[in-house]
């Protein structure tokens, strides 16, 4: 059985390469959701630090300094982490192009490191003022443990902001493996991160206060079906695992389904699926 956490950094490289490109339009409404929640707790003009946990190519942090850059005080701390040096590798890349254009953007004082979202080491406690978590905690060994290191680097009243996936017609694609060998468990979003009560009920469990929760319409588009048939099966880390313990004939098969799923979805390409993207948030 491969669970969806069981990756390592090293395992998300060939992921980073393509992972921003394919997860723009995907994430800007999330994003957006998650940015105005944590605004709406406490404004970003009052941070006194902000930290992007699990930080990807940089798709979260890259919104906070352009969209709230303007306002965020000079004297808060700016941090990102992710346990993909890969991915470490592009959100930098991010921060590289930025200070050529502009030497004097916020982006010069975001400090991005490879970290264990469960582990924040040398965060000190109640440091922060704000944390953020793009689509990453469900997918550690333990989300409770990502949940109670962020509200310990938190200060009283600080505020957390996380996204998770409720559904996705791309995640119907990758339970076709175990249909194909029903002694395979296709790995999905933990019953704790797949719908919005469960969320809110994980952070409030957390001991977050005034927690919310919401359901965000999302959309992938695609070019070619052989591309996002590679992306789901072969790109992934979590997929590309179940792949391999498969036939050729079982793979095949696996293929030509997913394929199918996919053609029904949407009968032409370029194309595009649909998604149920979660989002929610709360004060320590």
């Amino acid at each position: 059985m491969v669970n969806i956490s069981d990756t390592t950094g090293t395992d998300w490289e060939t992921m980073a390469k393509m992972y921003k490109k394919l997860t723009v339009g995907v994430s800007s409404k999330p994003i957006t959701a998650m940015l105005n929640m944590a605004n709406a707790y406490l404004p970003f003009s009052e941070a006194s630090g902000i930290h992007d946990n699990g930080c990807g190519p940089g798709n979260v942090i890259e919104r906070i300094v352009s969209d709230y850059g303007g306002v965020i005080p000079s004297t808060a701390s700016l941090s990102a982490s992710d346990f993909a040096p890969a991915m470490v590798e592009k959100a930098r890349g991010l921060k590289t192009e930025a200070l050529q254009k502009d030497p004097s953007s916020p982006w010069g004082r975001v400090d991005i490191k490879v970290g264990d979202a469960m582990n924040l080491q040398g965060v000190k406690d109640g440091s922060l003022s704000h944390v953020t978590a793009g689509w990453v905690y469900f997918l550690t060994p333990d989300p409770m443990k990502c949940l109670n290191e962020s509200k310990r680097v938190l200060k009283d009243g600080g505020v957390l902001s996380c996204s998770s996936w409720q559904s996705s017609q791309w995640m119907d694609t990758m339970k076709i493996p175990a249909k194909v060998r029903p002694d395979l468990q296709h790995p999905s979003v933990p019953t704790e991160w797949a719908s919005a009560p469960a969320l809110k009920a994980e952070l409030e469990k957390a001991g977050f206060r005034d927690v919310q929760a919401q359901e965000v319409e999302v959309t992938m588009d695609f070019d070619t079906y052989d591309a996002l048939l590679e992306l789901c099966f072969e790109t992934m880390p979590h997929m590309a695992a179940v792949m391999k313990g498969l036939s050729e004939e079982e793979r095949t098969k696996v293929l030509r389904l997913a394929r199918e799923m996919v053609e029904s979805y949407s009968p032409t390409e370029p194309g595009k699926l649909t998604g149920i993207a979660l989002v929610a948030g709360g004060r320590k």
